[in-house]
């Protein structure tokens, strides 16, 4: 016998059979939304219709012993077999006969249950439908290690791997040959080598920094001179800002509006350096920035000769320079070297 049960969560409605709702004890899980519930209080037949009444039990009243004479009675107890042990079938009442026609079809009756109460008894004998529908799952713990989808085959002997040869190699007749060990280099080799770098090094130095070492180091300016003959290359001269000096200076306004800078440059040094380049700034009264101009050496000296030669070491060289001013009333000036 067939029933149907709605889940409470999602309604669906299921189809189960009567073995295993009471293997299951009523309880079933979802198959769809997985809540497990008792089926048995949405429990109705296989069409819908509500489950049918169970027919009530009759009472019989308790029979009355019946009085009998004497002498049946002693004749009714002459027949009852001496052995107390032994039992008579008794014909079945009506009331068994109705709880025997309420035992769904395809269940066993034990009189003893197991201790497992998921486990079914199944007739055989009963049909199987062709869409039992949806069914309760019932979760069992998975395996682990989970088995694989395909089972191993063991290889047959015909399709085992060949076994691996291991063959050894014969000693070659002859002598023997010991591998030499490899050559080391002597260490005069590694000091030569690295001498010869060092030297190489000071050169390419001395070649693209030759103005900032004479500059730094005046005396070595002869034999740069003398390396520079021979390779073809300049040497421009030493210029070190911190050892010129201005020892007087002023502006001057001439008759006809323009200004006149003199000034008495001096060199500290003991060997010649460059002309510098002055940087003059026109002020007004307050000190403020009016106008700047840098001078380069061309522009104060005019003399080719006198810039090549450059400024005679421990000496003072007095300059003067004519300035044009447009629409500027300057009222003080600051006058600065630099290269």
């Amino acid at each position: 016998m067939n029933y149907r049960t709605t889940c409470p969560h999602c309604a669906s409605v299921f189809r189960l059979g009567a073995d295993q709702l009471d293997a299951a004890q009523g309880w079933v899980q979802c198959s769809v939304c997985g809540t497990a519930f008792d089926a048995r209080l949405s429990l109705l037949m296989e069409d819908g219709s509500p489950l049918p009444q169970p027919a009530p039990e009759l009472v019989e009243p308790p029979a009355q012993p019946e009085t009998r004479p004497p002498a049946e009675q002693e004749a009714s107890s002459a027949v009852i077999p001496d052995t107390a042990d032994e039992a008579q079938p008794v014909a079945p009442s009506p009331e068994e006969d109705i709880a025997a026609a309420d035992i769904p079809r395809g269940i066993v009756q034990r009189e003893t249950s197991f201790e497992l109460d998921s486990i079914i008894l199944i007739d055989p004998d009963i049909p199987v439908p062709d869409d039992p529908g949806p069914l309760p799952q019932i979760h069992t713990a998975p395996s682990y290690p989970p088995e694989p989808a395909t089972p191993l085959r063991r290889p047959t002997a015909a399709e085992a791997p060949p076994a691996a040869r291991i063959e050894y190699a014969s000693p070659m007749p002859g002598k023997a040959r010991i591998p030499s060990s490899p050559r080391r280099t002597s260490p005069w080799v590694w000091g030569t080598a690295s001498l010869l770098l060092f030297v190489v090094l000071l050169a390419q130095t001395a070649y693209f920094l030759r103005d900032t070492l004479v500059s730094r180091l005046p005396q070595t300016r002869p034999a740069f001179e003398q390396a520079c003959a021979a390779l073809g290359c300049t040497l421009s001269l030493p210029k070190n800002v911190a050892l010129l000096q201005i020892v007087g200076s002023d502006l001057q306004t001439e008759a006809s509006g323009r200004l006149k800078l003199t000034l008495t440059l001096g060199n500290r040094a003991n060997h010649v350096q460059a002309w510098p380049v002055l940087v003059l700034t026109l002020t007004d009264q307050h000190n403020r920035p009016l106008a700047r101009r840098s001078f380069a050496p061309s522009e104060y000296l005019g003399d080719t000769q006198r810039i090549a030669a450059g400024i005679p070491a421990r000496s003072e060289q007095p300059l003067s320079l004519p300035l044009t001013v447009h629409d500027l009333t300057p009222m003080g000036f600051n006058l600065q070297l630099t290269y």
